[in-house]
């Protein structure tokens, strides 16, 4: 029997958390085949087309229709949710019975691979996971060692491997030097989490600026510079000035959460959303809130943050070093500042409705209330490409694009 989709292994570097990962399945508190469009490859479509399994067949004959514009070899097709439940027609009790009854080379790339990205970058392969899934969001941010990077062997689609050629003209020796140095940063003991956060700014504008006067011939002596002023303390003296805005932060991220605060098919999502909208002083009616509930309402949650993160330490860090790690940071986007404004808001975002769900009169959500909320602003947010856009749009119009008011959003 043919395989149709056939996998290849190779040593990889990843973070630690990537090798404790497995799906589980049924037990699962949020599906990942709710609610979501899932793309199929034309190989898997074609694959269909041909499946004369009894029960199946028909199925994939209802189910599974071509786009209709813009249709590309990674999404020429897609599965229809049933309209009722927005379930995948494809899930009984919990499992896949396209894995169950053709095996697991007849799922399509996207869901073979969800929730790991891959990619191979000068000849090194590379894997994180996006924290959408919530086993995946657990295994990296409630364990210390969860960002220690190690090698392991990866199975992969040769299909679903992001490849990675040089960016800016810069070798790929460099490019991870610049890395390095940013994960680094995001680790760098005796800064707090919003200072690191402004540095990488500096750096990013500055990379921005140097690339575009200079080229990468200047890079070396650019990130020398910027070794030097973390390891000299000068990050905290040009930073103890700065005051939280707890004003422009509720605002300016208040707007992009309601972007997205409407029901979904998900209990767990509803959930969090609810929370986050009363803990944010909404009505729960209406659903509207006054401008100076909703800065009350961030202000108590954001005072009271602190002492909920005690029960997961590392959540925000490593959250952020994930992002940066399966993003290739900082260069996804046109420069690195702009791929530095994209984390910005998240972590802007992120804090707010983390904040809300603090502003309560009783307990403080616990370790797994806080990786819950990651994972539901993850698979909200993250994997709107519109929502991208959005955020870009409101940044640049109103002048918040600017490293100068972005400060305005770090600290809390």
């Amino acid at each position: 029997m043919n395989t149709l989709h056939r996998t290849r292994t190779h040593p990889a570097l990843l973070p630690r958390y990537v090798t404790r990962f497995n799906c589980i399945g049924a037990d699962c508190e949020d599906s990942c085949c709710t609610g979501w469009s899932i793309s199929i490859d034309k190989k898997t479509f074609d694959a269909y087309c041909q499946v004369q399994h009894p029960d199946l067949a028909p199925r994939l004959a209802q189910y599974v229709k071509r786009e209709e514009s813009q249709a590309t070899e990674a999404n020429y097709a897609r599965i229809e949710l049933k309209p009722e439940t927005d379930e995948c027609p494809f899930i009984e009790n919990h499992l896949c019975c396209i894995q169950r009854d053709l095996g697991e080379d007849h799922l399509s790339d996207i869901c073979f691979s969800y929730p790991r990205y891959s990619r191979n970058f000068g000849g090194q392969h590379e894997q994180a996971l996006t924290l959408s899934c919530p086993e995946a969001a657990r295994q990296a941010l409630l364990h210390p060692d969860a960002f220690d990077f190690v090698e392991a062997t990866i199975s992969v689609r040769e299909d679903t491997v992001s490849q990675v050629a040089s960016i800016h003209g810069m070798p790929p020796d460099l490019m991870n030097e610049v890395r390095i140095f940013c994960l680094q940063l995001m680790r760098a003991e005796g800064l707090e989490l919003w200072q690191r956060l402004a540095v990488l700014g500096v750096f990013c504008e500055s990379l921005t600026t140097t690339l575009a006067k200079e080229g990468p011939s200047a890079v070396p002596a650019l990130l020398q510079g910027f070794v030097a002023m973390v390891e000299g303390g000068m990050v905290t003296d040009a930073l103890v000035n700065l005051q939280p805005n707890h004003q422009i932060q509720a605002g300016v991220f208040s707007v992009l959460w309601k972007s997205k605060a409407s029901k979904t098919a998900s209990p767990v999502q509803n959930k969090v959303a609810e929370a986050i909208a009363k803990g944010l002083g909404a009505d729960p009616v209406t659903g509207e809130v006054s401008a100076e509930q909703l800065v009350d309402g961030y202000s108590r949650g954001i005072s009271r943050l602190p002492a909920a993160l005690q029960a997961a330490p590392w959540l925000l860090e490593h959250y952020i070093l994930n992002e940066m790690f399966r993003e290739f940071f900082p260069f996804e986007g046109a420069a690195p500042y702009e791929h530095y404004l994209k984390i910005v808001s998240r972590f802007g975002l992120l804090r707010l409705m983390l904040a809300a769900q603090c502003n309560t009169e009783g307990m403080l959500p616990d370790a797994a209330a806080l990786v819950q909320t990651v994972h539901v602003f993850c698979r909200r947010f993250q994997h709107d490409s519109h929502f991208a856009i959005s955020v870009n749009t409101l940044f640049k119009n109103t002048g918040w694009s600017k490293l100068e008011n972005v400060y305005s959003f770090l600290r809390s």
